[in-house]
């Protein structure tokens, strides 16, 4: 036998014996009949549900352990597949187990094969969350010493050290659940920060996956640091030239561009106080509608299709008519949702070891930056909240280009705000068996949209990008834009 073999059995039984050993050293999951809401308290799935101990540490079993919170849809085939699908949310700072119930129509198709196992990152959801309630509750613009004081407040209450919150631990954990329930392989959708996660995995346990679906991609060589504002503004742009060139929105709106520039100065030199009925609590709320719930109003809204929609109509009912209802219930909306769903810890956890060491003031166009309609704020705000916050593990080739053999399924929305197609398209030289596919129309992740649920199954089940066809996704299109309070015109 060649000796080349003999190296690769020896390998193979090291690996085995260590996976023995894993299972004897990690905490059993047993797991109970339950039901679990999505997003917002919405939806109420029912599920297995365990909770599940893990080290702080990994690397130290014996100290401190944090309780994670893990779900399972039992396939319901008669044999499932050796391997488990599992999804991966972003954020950083969102719940998984609430993207798989918001999901739930989706991923009810993945059972007819093999189990869906979904863990709420440590952080996040019910796994230890790490909450910063007074930067969550906070509503008005902060200067850089108001930001250290409320991060440093919150890392004083924190119950963890969140120096183990990090990317690095989360795929250790990822792997440690898919020893302790006995999968020979995970098959990962990640979308947003959870293709980070998935692309550290591949790097660090190709051997544990089958395959990997990432969405909305952020390049392990990308820094999430001053491009967020500048991807959005680019996105801001394509669709006011979008409405221009469309017959209903340009008649309707012919100087959008311009009456954005005026409100944005408008609301800048004056807010405007008012009471309304809160679009969620339904409680009567003061709000001074400033130039801040403007521009996070259009940056979220620009994630979605249906959303993104309403920016020409919601800018020409402040500008044109004074109506600035729209913008005050559109924000409030918005901001609860995210709130409500995002454990800035987490997110602080993962910024703060990632992205923010790696600032460059040095190579920052802030001319360029400081005309987009976000401004300097966000870099600013995450610089200093990141002066203060203890810097976490990280593997120390997560900043190397992704190099990799797992087959791979790489989606992009066209019109992403923040992971535009060009990030799907700088990792796919590092990936030799992948297919990128870009949806017509879309906004940030793209699970839901059109036919890419069943390709998104279909590779899941075959595992070879080569036998993806994906004409179908040309018939997706961009919603279309409200010319008026009524909707798009026929």
């Amino acid at each position: 036998m060649p000796t080349s073999v003999y190296r690769r059995l020896f390998r193979y039984a090291v690996i085995a014996a260590l996976m023995l050993l894993s299972k004897h050293s990690f905490a059993a999951i047993n797991f109970e009949p339950c039901y679990v809401t999505g997003s917002a308290g919405n939806g109420n799935l029912q599920a297995q549900c365990a909770t599940w101990t893990r080290p702080l540490d990994p690397t130290d079993p014996d100290g401190p352990s944090v309780e994670l919170f893990v779900t399972k849809l039992a396939s319901t085939a008669l044999q499932p597949a050796a391997d488990a699908f599992t999804i991966i949310n972003g954020g950083p700072g969102a719940s998984s187990v609430q993207m798989m119930v918001d999901l739930a129509p989706v991923l009810q198709a993945f059972t007819r094969e093999r189990d869906v196992v979904v863990i709420d990152q440590r952080g996040t959801g019910d796994s230890a969350p790490l909450i910063c309630q007074a930067l969550t509750d906070s509503t008005e613009m902060l200067d850089a010493q108001q930001t250290i004081a409320l991060t440093q407040d919150c890392i004083d209450k924190l119950p963890y050290d969140p120096r183990f919150f990090s990317t690095a631990i989360a795929v250790e954990d990822l792997e440690a659940l898919r020893i302790a329930l006995n999968y020979e392989q995970l098959s990962v959708y990640g979308v947003s920060y959870g293709t980070r996660v998935a692309m550290q995995y591949m790097r660090t346990y190709p051997q544990s996956l089958r395959s990997v679906v990432i969405d909305g991609v952020v390049p392990p060589t990308e820094v999430l640091g001053e491009n967020v504002a500048l991807n959005s503004q680019e996105t801001l742009d394509g669709l006011f030239n979008r409405c221009q060139q469309h017959s209903s929105c340009g008649e309707q709106f012919p100087n959008l561009a311009a009456d954005f520039e005026r409100l944005r100065e408008q609301l800048r030199a004056e807010p405007v106080a008012m009471n309304i009925q809160h679009p969620v609590t339904g409680v009567n709320t003061d709000i001074e509608v400033g130039y801040g719930h403007l521009a996070v109003w259009i940056r979220l809204a620009l994630y979605a299709p249906a959303t993104s929609a309403l920016i020409p109509l919601i800018i020409d009912e402040a500008a044109n008519a004074g109506n600035f209802l729209p913008i005050a219930a559109s924000a409030l909306r918005m901001l609860h949702q995210l709130n409500d769903s995002m454990n800035y810890g987490m997110h602080n956890a993962v910024v703060c070891t990632e992205d923010a060491p790696f600032f460059d003031d040095t190579v920052v166009d802030f001319e360029r930056l400081e005309k987009t309609y976000l401004g300097r704020e966000m870099y600013d705000t995450l610089k200093a909240m990141c002066s203060t916050w203890p810097s976490g593990v990280i593997d120390k080739d997560m900043k190397q280009p992704l190099v990799s053999s797992v087959p791979t399924l790489v989606l992009s929305g066209e019109f992403d705000p923040i992971t535009p197609p060009e990030y799907g398209d700088a990792v796919m030289p590092g990936l030799s068996q992948a297919k990128h596919i870009v949806a017509p129309g879309q906004g940030h992740g793209t699970i839901a949209q059109g036919c890419i649920p069943r390709l998104i199954l279909e590779f899941v089940e075959s595992a070879d990008p080569g036998e993806i066809d994906a004409s179908c996704v040309e018939h997706l299109d961009a919603f279309p834009f409200f010319v008026d309070l009524m909707g798009p015109r026929p």
